[in-house]
C-alpha cells in the first residue's frame, strides 16, 4: 500500500519528468547564447531587411519628412520618401547596399537637414542556432538633433 508521502513524491517526479520532456524539444528562440540571438535569424534568405531611422520630435517638429537614398545623398538616387510621426521609423530595403537618410527639421523660419547613412548586410550563421540562418547587420541611422 502506498502512503500519502510516497504518493506526493511520485506525483512530483512525474510532474518533473513531464516538464523536462516538454522543454527538451523547444527551440531556444529569444535566448541569447554566446552573444547571438537566434530569434533574429531567418532560415530562408530574406529579400528585404529593415532600415531603422531615429529622429527628434518636439513642439516645432511634431513630424519629420524623410528621404531615403540608395548610396550617398549626393548621388540623388531616391529610394523612398515618407514622413514619420514617431521617434523611430523603419522601412524595408534590399540588403547588401549602403543607404543614406535625410531628415528635414524646422528651426523658426529656417530648415535644418540631418543626414546619416549605414550599410545594410545579411550574414549567414551556421553554428549558433538549431539550423543555419541569416541575420541582419547594420541598418541603423541616427538623424536626431542634438
Amino acid at each position: 500500500m502506498i502512503r500519502a508521502s510516497q504518493h506526493i513524491f511520485y506525483k512530483g517526479v512525474l510532474l518533473l519528468l513531464f516538464t523536462m520532456a516538454g522543454l527538451s524539444c523547444e527551440r531556444l528562440d529569444g535566448i541569447i547564447i554566446d552573444g547571438f540571438d537566434c530569434s533574429n535569424c531567418y532560415q530562408e534568405k530574406p529579400e528585404f531587411v529593415q532600415l531603422n531611422v531615429f529622429v527628434t520630435l518636439d513642439s516645432e517638429n511634431p513630424f519629420v519628412p524623410l528621404t531615403i537614398y540608395v548610396g550617398d545623398v549626393e548621388d540623388n538616387n531616391i529610394d523612398w520618401e515618407d514622413t514619420t510621426y514617431n521617434k523611430s521609423y523603419w522601412v524595408d530595403v534590399i540588403p547588401g547596399r549602403y543607404y543614406s537618410v535625410k531628415a528635414e527639421y524646422k528651426d523658426g523660419s529656417k530648415k535644418i537637414f540631418a543626414i546619416d547613412g549605414d550599410d545594410v548586410k545579411l550574414k549567414e550563421n551556421t553554428t549558433d542556432c538549431d539550423v543555419p540562418c541569416y541575420y541582419q547587420v547594420g541598418g541603423y541611422v541616427d538623424v536626431r538633433l542634438n
